[in-house]
This record gives structure tokens, C-alpha cells and sequence, in this order.
């Protein structure tokens, strides 16, 4: 008697394979729309390898984003993740423009949900020979994007005094003490402005009027505080916002420090509204893939 094996492909497979075929079209489409848009301000290196380095960058953003945010389950999930990114993340017009700055705005922006998703990871782990890797990337996310600096900081110096029992034991414990000296390092560099404005109240009151005046302007903040209104209009979506933000503790935090440091703006404005951006695009993100799995469980 023969016995004979037959493959079948389980869920998780077909969720794999959706995930690898669903980030190589994004990959080759940013690939090709690089290499057919023509620069604006010309390449800095030769154009196959600054194409190749924004597009590698540009797809782990967006895998790195949609993992955070679980919407990499179906690939309209993650290709709607890509395109969320496209319309609502602060600094996304220098994503493409082929130069210094779109390679550091975009490498910033892809340590950011990798630390959070790292330190979501309260597991103990052996991971002493990658501790200084984890320090030096700490201090380059958090010295080279002045707009994300101050509330992630923040927000990990509260979860390290809320966890100081465990803190060390953490993977990622390297990785916020670079945030903090890389946080410290961009405020010494500007420590004048920084003192002056945490000092004096009508800078502090005419700064708070400009930066609600700017952030008005902005879609992505209309857009997120509007649908958070939206949720806190009735008892049920209370619950869900509550849900919402245990669910993504560390960027809520990340959300409300920003929220809370705009008044001072130790970095300046701008840095401060393009903070509170970043951290509504991904606030935004969370309560969209909220009503959209409301929608399928009602059509299904």
C-alpha cells in the first residue's frame, strides 16, 4: 500500500504568500513610478541605486506600518496602508525627490513603528550582541526627525516609570535610552530657543495659536479629530476609542505628548505640527481599520 501526501495550503500560508505578492507589486510599482516620473531636483547618486534604496525604504515603511497597525492581513489592507501613507503622513513630498533628505525623512520614519513593535515585545530576549545597533538606531530616529523626537521620548520615559520593574528585561531597552539621548542632543543643539520658549507665556500662548492655526490646515489632524469625534459621540464608540488606545498604548502616548508639547515647541513649529501629524496619521489608521472591519462583519 502506497501513501500518498498531498499539500494542502493552510490559512496562514495564503495569508503569506498574499503578504509577499501584495509588497512586491508596491515595490515594483514605486520602482517604476521612480524610474518614469522625472526628478525634480536631479539624483544624488547614480538613478538604479537612489530608485532602488527609496523604494526599499519606502515598502518597509509601509510593511512595518501595517504590521503595527494589523492591517497586513489581505492585501487590500496593506495596499490601502500604502496609499494612507501617500496622502497623510507628514514630510511625504520629499519621500520621492531622489536626494538626502527623502533617504534620512524616510529612514526616520521606518525606525518608528519597528521600535514600537519591538517594544510591544515585553518577552525576555538574548539580544546583547545587536545592544549597540539598537542604541545608535535610538539616537539616529530621534536626532534626524526633530518633528518625532519630543513625544516619543515622552511617551518612553512614562512606560519605562510604569515598567521600571521590568524595563532592562525589555529587547528593546537600548533603543530608548538612544531616543533619550538623541532627544537630549537635539535640544542642547537648540537650547536658547528651547529655554526662551518654555519661559516666556506669550511666546508660549502666541506659539499654541499658531501651531492650532497650522494644524487646522492640515487633513490628516482634521480628519483624525473629527472621526475621533465621531466615536466619542456615542457610549459604544467611547468604548471603542478606550479599546483603540489599550490596543496601541505606545502611540496613543505618542499622540497625546505630541498634543501636549505643542504649546512649547522646543524644536520650533514646524517640528512640533509635523509630530502631531506623523502620530494622528497612524491614530487615523487605527480607527479606519476599526470602522472597516465593523463594515465586513456587518456585509458578512
Amino acid at each position: 500500500m502506497y501513501l500518498c501526501i498531498v499539500y494542502m495550503p493552510t490559512m496562514k500560508d495564503s495569508i503569506l504568500w498574499t503578504r509577499i505578492f501584495t509588497y512586491a507589486f508596491i515595490f515594483v510599482g514605486v520602482w517604476i513610478g521612480l524610474a518614469v516620473y522625472p526628478p525634480i531636483g536631479g539624483y544624488i547618486w547614480e538613478p538604479w541605486t537612489i530608485n532602488f534604496c527609496t523604494t526599499v525604504l519606502f515598502t518597509l515603511f509601509v510593511f512595518l506600518s501595517a504590521r503595527l497597525a494589523r492591517t497586513d492581513q489581505t492585501a487590500i489592507g496593506i495596499i490601502a496602508t500604502a496609499v494612507f501613507i501617500i496622502f497623510f503622513c507628514p514630510g511625504e513630498e520629499l519621500f520621492f525627490d531622489r536626494n538626502e533628505s527623502a533617504l534620512l525623512e524616510l529612514s526616520s520614519q521606518c525606525i518608528v513603528p519597528f521600535f514600537i513593535g519591538q517594544y510591544n515585545r515585553t518577552s525576555q530576549k538574548n539580544f546583547h550582541r545587536w545592544y549597540l545597533l539598537m542604541l545608535l538606531m535610538g539616537i539616529f530616529c530621534s536626532y534626524t526627525h526633530n518633528g518625532i523626537t519630543i513625544p516619543l521620548c515622552g511617551a518612553f520615559v512614562w512606560l519605562a516609570f510604569q515598567r521600571h520593574e521590568r524595563f532592562f528585561r525589555q529587547a528593546c531597552w537600548p533603543m530608548v535610552v538612544g531616543v533619550i539621548i538623541g532627544t537630549g542632543l537635539s535640544i542642547w543643539k537648540q537650547r536658547n530657543n528651547s529655554l526662551n520658549m518654555a519661559t516666556d507665556l506669550e511666546v508660549i500662548s502666541s506659539v499654541t495659536s499658531i501651531a492650532l492655526k497650522t494644524l487646522w490646515e492640515t487633513k490628516v489632524f482634521v480628519a483624525s479629530t473629527l472621526l475621533t469625534g465621531y466615536f466619542l459621540s456615542a457610549r459604544r464608540g467611547r468604548k471603542e476609542i478606550l479599546y483603540i488606545s489599550r490596543r496601541h498604548y505606545v502611540l496613543t502616548l505618542c499622540c497625546l505628548f505630541s498634543l501636549f508639547t505643542l504649546p512649547f515647541a522646543p524644536l520650533g513649529i514646524e517640528n512640533a505640527v509635523t509630530g502631531v501629524c506623523f502620530f494622528s496619521m497612524f491614530w487615523l489608521l487605527f480607527l479606519s481599520q476599526h470602522v472597516a472591519e465593523k463594515y465586513l462583519k456587518r456585509k458578512i
